[in-house]
């Protein structure tokens, strides 16, 4: 027995070794807190923040490894020197903490339309804009960019526009509600971002009141943890090029078409590809240095990031270099917490030719892009002498114009913020959040003239200052007794925004080396080039929040806001938005607790309002004189003035009024989750610039609140593990939304007069036959921008295009070569619906991800194809190919012919990655190569078929800068 002893003892003495490992999850980043238990024992420890663990252990043991949210896993330690141990994400985790607005919730207890979604979940590739990591991956949130211009501005729609001209949702960032959206997120870096929580339904969005109508973007920063300092680098570096071209004539084609023309004097033997001429290859890299670390008391992070981004067009792109910090102490016992937050960036932007800002880019056309198109391909790009050819019509050189014109912005963001909670007793804290941002950009351009003409040179230079000053007082106070809780919230905002600027336009330049930097030295300025503003708008906010949670079962959150702005008039300055929701946990009831493949299903519903001014410009409620031009008066020229805007004291929130009902269900143990969403929106008192009658009026025009309009839709979330064992896994998310927005009123009154609508206009066409005409208009019963046009039924023998012609009442009455307004048909552009699709697989150490996401049932007016479909333009301008062939013997008209399907399905992103570990002084690396935008798959002819989907150029595609194709090399790295 002794032997027997000293044996065993001896075994276990020398038998045990200590055992190093790391937790990923399948996306191999190091998953902090992990739990690593040895089976049959009581041994243990916990993973560190950057995954890496070590226990006791001996070749054949088990260990338990787990983490909340996270499956757990059985390992069993073997030989190797490290154990690198792989979670997969339990896809329905209820202990999930999300943001819901000033404050947090569990997700289980969420009564409201809100989608969360983590790094595992972002697009990969040249993202250089944070909101590209959200594209595709929520349903209900669209978001486009018309293009693939660097500088160009996103759209971003939840739920459909809201408004006549449409509005993107409120962002806030770590608590900061941000005003400007697409500069906050163009100069925020994405390797900074830890989540996104999108509210969508007014329950979810009414604790922001009227900030919250179009719905709400919550941005959490990487903060730092406990623990030892760490430090983590992302970088990358992409190439990029056009993905497609429009397939114009060739110099030989274009001879051969116009041979019978007698097009000699345009023919200057020259064999130009101008669409390749302004094109270059786009080299764009992106790094980011991160540190983090402290104690139980105080942790810090901060990260220094740069990302330059060329465009596939010459002499354009944009450079970023963001900076930022933020600290959280705790003191008193952990009763006080103050975070302090800067963030600062400054971007170098290099435009179009004829754009100056990054928002021209949404307005669906460059004039650059178009004369590019029209140039003949028989124009060469220079002289014998080296020179720039100069058309002999009044066209430029469209190298000249890209190369030479001088096009460039400089942005200052500046961003701190502190915030201080204190806890008073258990359960209640009271606090304050105060920040200031600060915005500054400089715009200059310089407009040479082109050689050969007698054009003046011409240059302009801008500055445009934004202050906003906002901060609140706040309270929170939670109980539980029994199985009752109560969460309640108060807040008192406040919101001070400052906008001023100037900038002056000047002609006639001597040197045109100095491009903009002596303004003073033009020999011609008018007095309409000299301008300056400024303005001031403030926003007072009183909101609370109520959450009832009977039994973990039964769920009640009711909102109160009560905003005040200073855009309003005195009549209506404030505004009441109150909200309700209510959430049931079916399978915690008796009766389903034996359905034994049901995990979780809970019932929502929700009612509420929310306000909206977003899109109302200051002042705009009052009497506004400004000059009318001079006058001559005894013999002397006076500066006349006169009212330019009617006062409206009356003007008030638009109110949406929104109702969702959703479920929220995981099955087969949590194999497969999904959420159905279904809203119906009603927007009442829309705001709207409409005609008066002048007189009895001072002017012809006031903004009122008149029309009113309806959104429904419905929204499904899915996601699912089809394979999960040791080494394999295959994870699988899709979404898809469908949308259908229209216009129930239009009309009202003001001042006891009729509101009138003289153009009902919306987007407009040029080119062709037409010059400039309206294809979409407002129409009752219709969304904003319907598509208003006559039907196309053909070609006569002569080439002349005809049309269906109908009676009053709307009943075909025959074919022929006119038509008038009454034969012109309503043709709704909006899709049927939008999807998205992920697949996620990982095999050891490697990860695979697709990503595709597609549009069906969009219907998009091709006035580029438009403008180079008709044989009637040569020889002065170029053509498509197409344009040989498809009969037509007149410039072509507005009309459905050129109204075609842009349904499409683009491969968005693959990544291959792999996780290389054992590096000196690496704690962990990852390698990773992505493609972007590999095919898309559509019947549209132009050159992408994903264009501007709001405001008045919605669904209209004139010329767009081209879309890119690329592909990525990245690393990721821990130390």
């Amino acid at each position: 027995m002794l032997l027997f002893n000293f044996l065993s003892c001896y075994e276990i003495a020398f038998c045990q070794k200590k055992i190093s490992g790391l937790v990923l999850d399948v996306y191999h980043q190091p998953v902090d807190g992990a739990s690593i238990s040895i089976k049959n024992s009581n041994a243990g420890t916990i993973s560190e923040a950057n995954g890496r663990f070590s226990i006791v252990a001996k070749t054949g043991d088990v260990l338990f490894v787990s983490c909340v949210g996270m499956i757990k896993r059985e390992v069993k330690v073997s030989n190797e020197a490290q154990i690198i141990v792989v979670l997969s994400f339990a896809i329905n985790n209820m202990e999930e903490v999300m943001v819901v607005g000033y404050g947090t919730s569990k997700r289980k207890d969420i009564t409201g339309a809100i989608t969360r979604v983590t790094p595992k979940e972002f697009n990969r590739g040249i993202i250089t804009n944070p909101i590209q990591q959200l594209q595709g991956k929520v349903a209900g949130l669209v978001i486009t960019q018309p293009g693939g211009d660097p500088n160009g501005e996103f759209t971003i729609r939840l739920r459909g526009a809201t408004s006549l001209e449409g509005q993107a949702p409120l962002l806030v960032i770590d608590g900061v509600t941000i005003d400007d959206f697409n500069n906050a997120l163009s100069t925020l870096n994405p390797s900074d971002v830890e989540s996104y929580d999108i509210l969508k339904d007014a329950s979810a969005a009414a604790i922001y009141g009227a900030r919250g109508a179009n719905g709400v973007i919550l941005i959490t920063t990487k903060k730092g943890r406990a623990g030892k300092l760490l430090v983590d680098y992302n970088g990358f570096v992409g190439i990029e090029k056009i993905s497609n071209s429009y397939d114009v004539l060739s110099a030989d084609e274009w001879r051969n078409a116009t041979a019978s023309m007698n097009a000699g004097s345009l023919d200057a033997g020259g064999n130009t590809d101008w669409q390749k001429e302004i094109s270059q290859t786009g080299i764009s890299q992106s790094h980011s240095i991160g540190f983090g670390g402290g104690t139980d008391q105080l942790n810090i992070r901060g990260s220094i990031g740069y990302i330059k981004q060329e465009g596939v067009i010459m002499n354009t792109g944009k450079e970023v270099i963001t900076g930022r910090l933020t600290a959280i102490q705790k003191t008193l016992k952990n009763k006080l917490e103050v975070t302090y937050g800067i963030y600062t960036a400054v971007t170098n932007r290099d435009f179009l030719p004829d754009q100056t800002s990054s928002s021209q880019s949404r307005l669906g056309t460059s004039n650059s892009f178009i004369f590019t198109l029209w140039s003949l391909p028989v124009w060469p790009v220079y002289k014998p002498d080296g020179s720039y050819y100069q058309p002999p019509t009044n066209a430029i050189n469209p190298l000249y114009n890209f190369k030479e014109v001088y096009s460039k912005r400089r942005e200052d963001f500046f961003q701190g913020s502190g915030k201080v909670d204190y806890e008073l007793f258990k359960g209640l804290k009271l606090g304050m959040l105060g920040a200031i941002t600060r915005t500054n950009s400089i715009n200059d351009w310089f407009f040479p003239t082109p050689p050969g003409t007698n054009n003046l040179a011409e240059a302009s230079k801008t500055n445009d200052n934004k202050q906003i000053f906002s901060g609140d007082i706040h309270g929170h106070y939670k109980k539980s007794w029994g199985k009752h809780g109560l969460d309640i919230t108060g807040v008192y905002e406040y919101n001070k925004l400052l906008n001023d600027g100037f900038g002056v336009t000047a002609r006639g330049f001597v040197v045109p080396g100095l491009l903009n930097n002596n303004l003073g030295a033009a020999t011609n300025v008018r007095t309409n080039d000299i301008f300056s503003y400024k303005n001031e708008i403030k926003l007072i906010s009183f909101l609370g929040r109520a959450v009832y949670n009977y039994n973990d079962r039964y769920i009640l959150t009711a909102n109160f806001r009560r905003d005040g702005s200073s855009k309003f008039g005195p009549n209506n300055r404030w505004g009441n938005f109150p909200s309700v929701a209510f959430a049931w946990r079916l399978s915690d009831e008796k009766f389903l607790e034996d359905v034994e493949w049901l995990d979780n299903l809970k019932l929502r519903i929700s009612y509420g309002l929310t306000g909206n001014q977003e899109n109302l410009p200051p002042n705009k409620y009052q009497f506004l004189y400004s000059s009318s031009g001079p006058y001559l008066y005894n013999g002397q020229v006076f500066q006349g003035y006169a009212v330019t805007q009617e006062n409206n004291p009356d003007l008030k929130w638009e109110v949406r009024n929104s109702f969702n009902v959703g479920i929220d269900f995981s099955v087969l143990n949590d194999r497969v989750n999904g959420t159905i969403d279904f809203f119906n929106d009603h927007t009442n008192d829309m705001l709207f610039l409409y005609d008066i009658p002048q007189p009895p009026f001072l002017t012809n025009k006031v903004y009122a609140n008149a029309a009113s309009a309806v959104n429904t839709g419905v929204e499904i979330s899915l996601a699912g593990s089809v394979i999960k064992n040791k080494n394999f896994m295959w994870e699988v998310q899709a979404n898809t939304g469908t949308l259908k927005n229209r216009v129930t009123k239009l009309l009202g009154q003001y001042k006891g007069v009729d509101l009138l609508l003289n153009d009902p206009s919306y987007g407009i066409a040029f080119g062709g036959g037409f010059g400039f005409a309206p294809v979409t208009r407002l129409e009752i019963g219709y969304p904003a921008g319907v598509f208003w046009l006559p039907q196309h039924a053909g070609l006569d023998a002569n080439g002349r295009e005809l049309y269906n012609n109908y009676d009053a009442d709307g009943k075909f009455i025959g074919i022929s070569t006119s038509f008038t307004d009454q034969d012109k048909v309503y043709i709704d552009p909006t899709p049927d619906f939008t999807w998205g699709l992920t697949n996620n697989f990982s095999f050891k150490n490697f990860d695979l991800c697709f990503f595709l996401r597609g549009v069906q049932g969009q219907k998009i007016f091709a006035n580029a194809l438009l403008n180079l479909g008709s044989a009637k333009n040569l020889p002065g301008f170029n053509i498509t190919k197409t344009a040989q062939t498809n009969g037509f013997a007149d410039l072509p008209l507005a009309s459905t012919y050129w109204l075609m399907d842009g349904s499409f399905a683009r491969m968005e992103n693959i990544t291959l990655g792999c996780n290389l570990s054992g590096w000196e002084g690496i704690t962990n690396m990852r390698l990773y190569i992505t493609a972007t935008n590999l095919f898309v798959i559509t019947g549209y002819p132009g050159i992408d078929p994903e264009i501007k989907t709001e405001g008045r150029q919605r669904y209209i595609d004139i010329s767009y800068y081209p879309k890119t194709r690329g592909i990525t090399f990245g690393v990721t790295m821990e130390l």
